[in-house]
Order: structure tokens, then C-alpha cells, then sequence
């Protein structure tokens, strides 16, 4: 396959070590060179947050399918005329850590996510809410299958012009409630998933790829380790891209699942402005 990667910051150079074996084309998109990559069979668009939309809508005019890291755009709206496309993907890598795998066929009743790192200056052309939330934002849309009826949030930018540190509490019409906090201004990271079902919880570990499972049984909790397979989450995300790209099977993350995740991170927004 014929692939042009788009961007070779941190995450292009990530995605250029899945890419061996295909005929990969690195395109710098400050230099314009959209029309100099000739016949493709698939993108991958790995340039800043603001830059998607305009490297990402003429491929897909052209019928090219696109995969667009998350977030998927800088605006509503950007985003809406990319999601337009059935052939737009969404690299939202944690729907492929084999930690978030075993949560499959979980009634979530009650999600907890934490998402902290140490601050970086990648990733803060756009806010904590766009650069980490996002990413649990969206497993919590997956997991539960609902609109959300209810959004409070809080927020402080310290280190930059936007959003730092985010809590976030969302509620969906059937009564299901996720609470979520990203920081980019923690000592230690940590991304963590605590999911509430009926008789039983979750706690999984995205970062460490660890999972257990805690029932009350016998008057007290138990904890039962879950194995979680090994596997490379941005392998699994690519492999599946170029699967789909091939029309062989279809990519789990589409570009309404996007959309969806960006809308409830600028209701967030717009809930801590007030």
C-alpha cells in the first residue's frame, strides 16, 4: 500500500515505526506538497491539532481514507465537515489498549477516569481537555452507548493559555455518570479507569496494561486479577486502519465517534466558562 504520513513530530515518527513494509510517503504540510504525493491508497494525519481539517478534507475529497489523530479537529465545525466522510477514521489509540479490552460486554453504570502527566509543551496548542480528557471522554461515550443529558466541569490554566487541570462530571438520560480529571501538571502519570457495574467493579490500569476485577462475595470485596493480552495499542490501531483502508474490515472508531467525543469536550469547556 501506498500511505503518505502526514507530520513527523512525536507522533509521526510513532506512527513511521508501524509503517515497515509499505511504500510510506512523509509529507511536511507547511510546504504544501498536498499535490506532490501523487496516487494513495491511505493517509495518516499526525500534524498539530489546528491543522488536521485543512491537510485531511482534500484527501478525502479525493476519496483517500483518511486516519486523523485524535482530537479530530480544533472546531466543531472542522470536525463536522471531516466526520461528513465514511472513509475518515479517528486515531483514538486507547479503544485498542488490550487493558480497555477486557471491559467488553461491561454494563457501566459508574465510570471514574484519571488521565495526569508531567507537563510537556507538545500537545499545548490545545487545552488539557482536548490533549488528555478527550481520550476517556471517548471510552465512556463507547462504553455506555448514550447521548449525556448533564454536564458540570471545572477548570485552571497555570502553565498555559488554556485549560491545565479539568474535572469533569457527565450524566447520560438513563442515569449513568462519568467523572473525569486530566492534568498535564503532575508529578507521576497516571491513566486509570475504575468502572462501576451492578455486583461488581473494574479497576484498570490503561498505562500499565493491568486490570482486576472486585465482587463482594461472602461479606467481603475480592479481587480477581484479569490477564490482559499483550499487544502494541498504535500496531493494532494501524493494522486496522490499512484493514480498512484495504476494505477488508471495518475501522472501530469512526468519524461520528469523533465528532461525538469533541462535542462533549466543548460542552465541558463551555460548562467551566460558565
Amino acid at each position: 500500500m501506498r500511505v503518505a504520513l502526514y507530520g513527523h513530530g512525536h507522533m509521526g515518527r510513532l506512527h513511521a515505526r508501524h509503517l515497515a513494509g509499505h511504500d510510506v510517503v512523509v509529507v511536511d504540510p507547511a510546504l504544501g506538497l498536498h499535490g506532490a504525493v501523487g496516487d494513495l491508497d491511505a493517509a495518516i494525519i499526525a500534524t498539530p491539532t489546528s491543522t488536521h481539517a485543512a491537510v485531511a478534507l482534500p484527501l478525502l475529497e479525493r476519496g483517500v481514507p483518511c486516519l486523523v489523530e485524535k482530537p479530530l479537529a480544533a472546531t466543531l465545525e472542522d470536525a463536522r465537515a471531516l466526520g461528513a466522510f465514511p472513509h475518515l477514521m479517528v486515531g483514538h489509540i486507547e479503544r485498542f489498549n488490550p487493558a480497555y479490552g477486557v471491559l467488553a460486554g461491561v454494563d457501566a453504570r459508574f465510570v471514574l477516569a484519571e488521565r495526569v502527566g508531567r507537563f510537556t509543551p507538545r500537545g499545548t496548542d490545545v487545552d488539557v481537555i482536548l490533549d488528555l480528557m478527550i481520550h476517556d471522554l471517548d471510552l465512556f461515550l463507547h462504553l455506555t452507548g448514550e447521548d449525556i443529558a448533564e454536564v458540570r466541569a471545572n477548570g485552571v490554566a497555570v502553565a498555559t493559555g488554556g485549560y491545565d487541570l479539568a474535572q469533569a462530571r457527565v450524566e447520560t438520560p438513563s442515569g449513568r455518570v462519568g467523572t473525569f480529571t486530566a492534568s498535564r501538571l503532575a508529578r507521576q502519570p497516571a491513566r486509570k479507569l475504575r468502572v462501576f457495574a451492578e455486583g461488581e467493579y473494574w479497576s484498570v490500569d490503561l498505562r500499565e496494561r493491568q486490570a482486576a476485577r472486585v465482587r463482594f462475595l461472602d461479606g467481603e470485596l475480592r479481587e480477581e486479577r484479569v490477564d490482559v493480552p499483550e499487544q502494541d495499542a498504535l500496531g493494532a490501531e494501524i493494522a486496522a486502519f490499512l484493514a480498512a483502508a484495504r476494505g477488508d474490515a471495518r475501522y472501530p472508531v469512526t468519524g461520528t465517534d469523533g465528532v461525538r467525543a469533541l462535542e462533549l469536550a466543548w460542552r465541558i469547556r463551555d460548562a467551566i466558562r460558565g
